[in-house]
């Protein structure tokens, strides 16, 4: 396994008519990512092996872990080998805990590309210390159609394999600030906000665009860091509104080329 190989090759068949015929497929890599805080096994995630360090970094962000950059101590990154032969990605992390640091405390789980909330054992503490998003910055909606036109530029993963998603930070103007991808959406996010975090960027007039649809952890994600706009190009979830009307997250649905805004309507220049 190496890291940051985002897609292998593989033979694959097509049928066109009665006539079957060989070709060769690139498909987006997924790889278990084991998270080791503090000498525990924290979490296990399936992922695209591309910018593990911001990846990890945005997780234990969002997760609650820790506040600020500051409080990493110390980060590595190796591929082992685990019995039976199959290679793992390890990340260690030591971060400055604050009072004692447990598992049971901080949700030991699994979590696949699909679910990023599966197997935690409370999803609810993903909300401890959740504040409302503060942003007095307004946005064009003709900006935020434009940006959601460009997204695939920022996706030559998917461009690729047409298996892997986006995250995409653009700021109040529609400028390309920053951009992930992985094999879940999830992972993409958290990518963006570790990348965020690891350069310094404020989180207060920026818009994130997502090529997935928006959940209720994606808007808990968002809400921890701060950006103010969510826009989606797909259907939110019911909890994901419920969410962002509470955490003052303005989301919107580009999807299909329609324009749905949800919540906090206020922050779209016009309304």
């Amino acid at each position: 396994m190496e890291l940051d190989e985002t897609y292998l090759t593989f033979r694959s068949f097509t049928r066109n008519g009665d006539k079957i015929s060989r070709e060769m497929t690139d498909l987006t890599v997924e790889a278990p990512l084991q998270i080791i805080i503090n000498d525990q096994r924290h979490t296990l995630i399936m992922f695209t092996p591309q910018k593990v360090r911001e990846l990890v970094f945005g997780f234990v962000f969002t997760e609650g872990l820790i506040n600020d950059l500051k409080e990493i101590k110390d980060f590595e990154v190796s591929v082992v080998r685990e019995e039976g032969g199959e290679e793992i990605i390890e990340a260690r992390v030591e971060i400055a805990a604050k009072g004692s640091f447990s598992l049971a405390a901080s949700g030991k789980r699994v979590s696949y590309s699909s679910c990023g909330i599966c197997g935690t054992e409370n999803y609810y503490q993903l909300r401890n210390g959740l504040k409302r998003v503060k942003s007095n910055h307004r946005f064009a909606m003709d900006m935020l159609n434009e940006v959601s036109h460009r997204l695939e530029k920022f996706q030559p993963l998917y461009n690729r394999t047409g298996g892997a998603h986006a995250a995409v930070l653009f700021d109040s103007i529609g400028g390309q600030v920053l951009h992930c991808e992985d094999m879940g959406r999830h992972n993409a996010l958290d990518k963006v906000i570790g990348s965020t975090l690891i350069n310094g960027i404020p989180a207060e007039d920026k818009v994130l665009v997502s090529s997935g649809r928006a959940s209720l952890e994606m808007i808990l994600k968002t809400a921890r860091i701060g950006f103010p706009v969510f826009v989606a190009m797909s259907r939110p979830t019911s909890r994901a509104v419920e969410a962002a009307k509470f955490y003052n997250i303005t989301l919107v649905d580009l999807a299909k080329d329609t324009n749905r805004i949800y919540s906090h309507v206020r922050r779209i220049e016009g309304s």
